[in-house]
C-alpha cells in the first residue's frame, strides 16, 4: 500500500471508530444536539401511544410515556449538570429506542464532552443489566452521535426537532410504506438509493428542472413560468434543485400541491429521515429522494459542479423513460458504474 492509500485508510478507520468533527474543540463552550441509540430494538425506553390524526397534523406536542428504564435514564440525564455545573441540558426527549438532547457547555471543560457522558451511559447500562436480570454487564447504547450547533437558528431547529420527534415517530409508524429506503433500485440501466414514495416514478409525466447559468433574467423568468405551467397540468418535477432558480421552481411546485422527485449526492443511512417540511411532504406521499448508487454510498458529500451536472443528467434520463420501465425492485447481480464524461 502506497502512502496516499495508507493515509486514506487511516482516515476511514479513524472516522469509523470516532465519528466526531476532526478539527473541533470538544472542550470549548458551545452547544450540541446529542443522539444516543439503544443497541437492542426490544428494549423500550418509552411508549408513544396512538394519537388522533388531527393532533399529528397540527404538530401538537406529544409526550412519550416513560418505562421504568426510561425513568432511570431521565433521572441520570438531568443529573449530568449536577455533576458538572459547566454543562446544561435545556431540552431533551426520550423516545422508545433513542434519546435526543441539547447539551450546552457554559465554560471551558477540563476534558471533552464524551468523558462527561461516559458515566451517564455506563450507569444506564448497569440499570439495564439489573432490570433485565442479565448475567453480565451489557452495554445499552451505541456510541453517541453529536451535531455541533453553530448559531441561534440551528439551535431553534434542533429544539423544534426534539419537540416534534414523537409526532414524526407516529407518522412513520402509521405510514411505513412512505418512508421506505431502497439501496439498489434499478431505474433504466442504473442503480439508485431511494427514499420515499418510489411509485412517483410511475407518474405519466416527469419534467426535469434544469437551469443554465448563462441565461438572462428574462430566460430564467420564462423558464420558471413554463415549468410551473407543466407542473400545474400534472407533470412531476425531477431535479437535484441546486441552482437558486431550480430551488424556486421546486418550492413553488410544492406550494401548488405537486409531488417532487429530488436527486442528491449522498445515500441514506439506516436512521435517515427527511428534515423539516420534507418530512411532512414524505408523509403525504409527495416526495421521492434518489441518489446514484454505489458512487454516493457511505461517504462525505463531494458537492462539486461535475457531480451536480451528472445528477442533472440522471434526472433527464429518468424523465425520458416510459412510466412502465422506470424502476425495478430487484437486487442486481452487478453494480453498474456511472458513465464517465467524455
Amino acid at each position: 500500500m502506497n502512502k496516499p492509500d495508507q493515509i486514506q485508510s487511516f482516515r476511514q478507520s479513524r472516522h469509523q471508530k470516532a465519528p466526531r468533527a476532526f478539527c473541533h474543540d470538544y472542550c470549548a463552550p458551545g452547544s450540541y444536539m446529542i443522539t444516543i441509540t439503544a443497541k437492542s430494538p426490544i428494549v423500550a425506553l418509552s411508549i408513544i401511544n396512538q394519537q388522533s390524526t388531527d393532533m399529528m397534523k397540527n404538530e401538537e406536542i406529544i409526550i412519550p410515556q416513560l418505562t421504568k428504564l426510561g425513568e432511570y435514564i431521565e433521572s441520570e440525564l438531568l443529573a449530568i449538570p449536577e455533576h458538572c455545573p459547566k454543562l446544561d441540558i435545556p431540552h431533551y426527549i426520550i423516545m422508545p429506542d433513542h434519546i435526543h438532547f441539547i447539551l450546552h457547555v457554559r465554560s471551558r471543560l477540563d476534558k471533552s464532552i464524551g468523558k462527561y457522558l461516559a458515566p451517564f451511559t455506563k450507569n444506564c447500562s448497569q440499570e439495564y443489566t439489573k432490570l433485565g436480570n442479565l448475567t453480565s454487564f451489557t452495554t445499552l447504547f451505541h456510541p453517541f452521535d453529536d451535531r455541533i450547533i453553530f448559531n441561534p437558528e440551528q439551535l431553534e431547529k434542533a429544539i423544534q426537532y426534539i419537540k416534534d420527534n414523537p409526532r414524526r415517530y407516529l407518522i412513520r409508524r402509521n405510514y411505513p410504506d412512505l418512508f421506505q429506503r431502497h439501496l439498489q433500485l434499478s431505474i433504466g440501466s442504473y442503480e439508485y438509493a431511494a427514499y420515499g414514495n418510489i411509485f412517483l416514478l410511475k407518474s405519466f409525466r416527469l419534467i426535469p428542472i434544469r437551469i443554465h447559468r448563462s441565461w438572462s433574467e428574462q430566460q430564467f423568468s420564462d423558464y420558471h413560468s413554463s415549468s410551473l405551467k407543466h407542473i400545474n397540468q400534472g407533470a412531476i418535477p425531477i431535479s437535484p434543485a441546486i441552482h437558486p432558480a431550480e430551488k424556486a421552481i421546486i418550492r413553488d411546485a410544492i406550494e401548488s400541491g405537486s409531488s417532487v422527485i429530488l436527486l442528491r449526492d449522498l445515500s441514506f443511512n439506516e436512521r435517515f429521515k427527511p428534515q423539516g417540511a420534507y418530512f411532512d411532504l414524505c408523509a403525504a406521499g409527495r416526495l421521492l429522494l434518489l441518489s446514484p448508487w454505489p458512487d454516493n454510498h457511505q461517504r462525505r458529500s463531494k458537492a462539486g459542479y461535475t457531480e451536480f451536472h451528472s445528477m442533472n443528467d440522471h434526472a433527464a434520463r429518468i424523465a425520458a423513460l416510459p412510466p412502465t420501465a422506470r424502476f425495478s425492485i430487484s437486487t442486481p447481480t452487478q453494480l453498474r458504474p456511472l458513465p464517465k464524461k467524455p
